[in-house]
């Protein structure tokens, strides 16, 4: 069978751009190219896709599948112990950088690191003096971030902890934080393949962004940053809890590329403490 002709015949299952890092990874060119070439498919070949589509069709994500997703143009390894990188949390790292640049911030945390995309990225993109921190609860998932960390071949200190309790007062200028936000009846479709502990979250999935916003100033140094990404029915509820607890200031909300509120950039007071 000729791979163009597998191509016409299922590039229809495949939302573009998962197609398009599927070919990028199997054969190293684009489905256009490859629609206009002869090539034959090798029967090892022919069975790793048509495997792959079933279990696609069954509403597998690709990077499961492939074993690895992009995040800021740098590739991570992925499986089911960790959620998969995406776009949104993207724009949060970039806040991230603008944030420790302008306030020439040392030690920042990552808190919740799963496959460790976020405090990766940083680390590549900062410079030496920068000391990154991150931390989860599950063994798993620290595992594949070690993994990451040896691939990037960067140094980040992984912790193994549930929220802030391994960690000292004081300790962080910046800490960001991507953590379960999904509330439980709205774990479906592809998202019954990713870890449940590191998306759901009661009380329509605010309850552990709450609990962040608690505890993080303990952990803050004095005029400290803490970065959040939320969901995008949570800004009303964000609002309400910043005013309960009084102890931040907005600095900046990060939006998607739909619009939603999906971020936001806070200040700890001066005055806290």
């Amino acid at each position: 069978m000729k791979l163009k002709d597998w191509l016409k015949d299922n590039q229809s299952l495949f939302i573009d751009r998962d197609l398009r890092y599927l070919f990028k990874n199997t054969f190293g060119q684009s489905p256009a190219l490859l629609l206009e070439q002869e090539e034959f498919l090798a029967q090892e070949k022919l069975d790793y896709l048509e495997e792959l589509k079933s279990d696609y069709a069954k509403g597998v994500p690709l990077p499961y599948l492939l074993g690895k997703e992009e995040f800021l143009g740098w590739e991570f390894k992925v499986n089911r112990n960790v959620l998969i990188p995406r776009k949104e949390t993207e724009l949060v790292v970039e806040k991230a950088l603008e944030v420790i640049k302008k306030n020439r911030a040392r030690f920042v945390l990552d808190l919740g690191t799963g496959s460790g995309n976020i405090g990766i990225s940083i680390k590549k993109a900062c410079d030496l003096e920068v000391s990154v921190f991150s931390s989860d609860i599950s063994f798993e998932a620290l595992c594949v971030a070690r993994q990451n960390v040896v691939h990037h071949d960067v140094k980040v200190e992984l912790v193994r902890a549930d929220l802030f309790k391994a960690f000292k007062k004081n300790s962080f200028d910046l800490i960001v934080a991507n953590p379960p936000y999904v509330a439980p009846q709205d774990i479906k479709g592809s998202l019954v393949y990713e870890p449940r502990e590191a998306l759901e979250a009661s009380c329509c999935g605010f309850a552990v962004i709450r609990e962040i916003l608690k505890n993080a100033p303990s952990c803050l140094k004095k005029g400290g940053y803490l970065i959040i990404e939320i969901g995008y029915n949570h800004k009303e509820m964000l609002e309400s809890a910043l005013k309960e607890l009084g102890v931040y200031s907005i600095e900046d909300w990060i939006k998607d590329y739909s619009g939603y509120y999906r971020g936001i950039v806070l200040h700890l007071n001066e005055s806290y403490g």
